[in-house]
């Protein structure tokens, strides 16, 4: 029971802390008794009883993550003490949990040895549990201590909350026939006192303790309409920009979710994930030399063709589909178009002090399709390299065969992605590789198993298994 609860609660962590943002801390330990409750349900508690103490729980944990831009291991203690009371109408399916628990963790950036201390304690009173139907229950949490609390390597307090948390979710327990417990859905959240930790971006400070370059302070937002851009996009400069030669540049396209009108406050959604999150939260290395850019694509126009995507399986693949059929508009496009990306790297390419030999694009989801797409359409007349991750590249083998082969290619997904299907980068790089008319210049494919649709994290971390970024400069 002990290793299922575990479990549970490291895939629930995001959901119990409710707004956490990118928070790769866990906290599983303690709130795993929570869990452990729920699971077992009013079955765990004889007929006769009324309140059952539960056996204090100690344990250690370890696990290493990439959320920030850089490799960090975690070694993690906690322990915690619970009780349950169940209802007196026991038709009902009430019951309540007590508990008390308190963790330490220790965060290590493996590049630099620099470490920073995430620590707790806090009770859940009256946890309550009402059945809503089957193994469903809705449940009302109450968190009061010092749930978060980071400390620097010299012990010196950055962030500390306190106070209370009020917490309702639904949580299915699975049942005594079907043990697999999962989250169903966040119903709100009361907050009480002050939780900075709890409610900010945690690469924010862990970049400021064991960050890796001083990236966050070279970005530029350039709104649409203030350059010669077509597009709102942000900038990023290394710290050799200017000094010896022409840069290598480097386009990044977003995803569907960041997607904006290229205002200086849209623009802000472009440091939500991967590289431009990476660069904001000081997890870009220095060392790198190329010029980041990462436009804004903005959804505009009719959209009621896409309505035929509604509810199938792999959705994304389907809306990709659609605008690549209805021939990549300029306005009615959900995802990046050809044109829009190649007029920026025309821009780009005139605008800034870089080398017009090393250009090179990438992109996740919606732009990784707009990257095979341009790359099917423009081929390698501005790139000299191209990595889409998690997109879909079907449509652009379909229009463009063996040809895609002109430009260097290495397409990532992971194998549980239910958002693009995984064939949309399987199968194109499948039939390039197998292409000997022209053969292609360096045709790649990396699949993550049961990695979903965020393959990207991983891939363009500092420290990943596979070196992009050498990779493209080599092209």
């Amino acid at each position: 029971m002990r290793h299922v609860t575990m479990e549970v609660a490291k895939a629930t962590g995001a959901a119990w802390a409710a707004g956490r943002g990118a928070m790769p801390v866990r906290r599983a330990g303690w709130l795993a008794v929570v869990v452990s409750l729920l699971l077992a349900g009013t079955a765990v508690v004889p007929a006769a009883a009324t309140v059952i103490k539960l056996e204090p729980v100690q344990g250690t944990d370890s696990w290493d993550y990439s959320d920030c831009g850089y490799p960090v291991h975690v070694e993690a203690q906690f322990e915690s003490t619970a009780s349950l009371r169940v209802g007196k109408n026991r038709d009902e399916s009430v019951f309540f949990v007590r508990a008390r628990g308190s963790y330490i963790e220790v965060h290590t950036n493996t590049l630099t040895g620099e470490w920073f201390v995430v620590r707790g304690q806090s009770s859940y009173r009256e946890v309550k549990a009402t059945q809503v139907e089957g193994s469903v229950y809705e449940i009302a949490s109450l968190e009061t201590g010092q749930p978060f609390v980071i400390e620097d390597s010299s012990g010196r307090v950055v962030v500390r909350d306190r106070g209370a948390i009020w917490r309702h979710l639904l949580f299915d327990t699975g049942g005594d026939a079907n043990p697999d417990a999962a989250f169903v859905d966040f119903l709100g959240l009361e907050v009480r006192g002050p939780h900075p930790g709890s409610f900010s971006d945690f690469c924010g400070y862990a970049g400021d303790l064991v960050g890796i370059s001083d990236s966050s302070q070279r970005v530029t937002l350039h709104p649409r309409g203030t350059t010669g851009s077509p597009l709102g996009y942000s900038e990023y400069l290394p710290p050799s920009y200017g000094d010896d030669g022409s840069s290598p540049l480097l386009v990044f396209l977003h995803g569907f979710g960041e997607s904006g009108d290229g205002s200086e406050e849209q623009l802000a959604l472009l440091a939500s994930t991967a590289i431009p999150y990476f660069i904001a939260n000081d997890g870009w290395p220095d060392e790198r030399p190329s010029v980041v850019l990462s436009p804004q694509h903005e959804i505009s126009g009719d959209l009621s063709a896409y309505d035929a995507c509604d509810g199938v399986e792999f959705g994304a693949s389907c809306v990709m589909a659609v605008q690549h059929e209805l021939g990549n508009p300029a306005t009615g496009s959900l995802c990046f178009t050809p044109g829009e990306i190649q007029a920026f790297l025309s821009y780009a390419i005139a605008s800034y002090d870089v080398d017009p030999t090393r250009v090179y694009l990438t992109g996740l989801s919606c732009g990784a399709f707009g990257a095979w797409e341009y790359v099917a359409e423009h081929g390698g007349s501005q790139v000299a390299a191209v990595v889409p991750i998690a997109g879909e590249g079907r449509p652009a083998w379909a229009t463009a065969s063996c040809s895609l082969g002109e430009v260097p290619l290495w397409a990532f997904h992971g194998e549980a992605d239910d958002v693009v299907n995984p064939a949309g980068s399987i199968e194109p790089i499948t039939e390039l590789q197998a292409c000997t008319s022209p053969t292609p210049r360096d045709a790649r494919l990396t699949t993550y198993p049961d990695v979903d649709h965020d393959s990207w994290t991983r891939t363009y971390a500092a420290g990943a298994e596979n070196d992009i970024y050498t990779w493209m400069l080599d092209q």
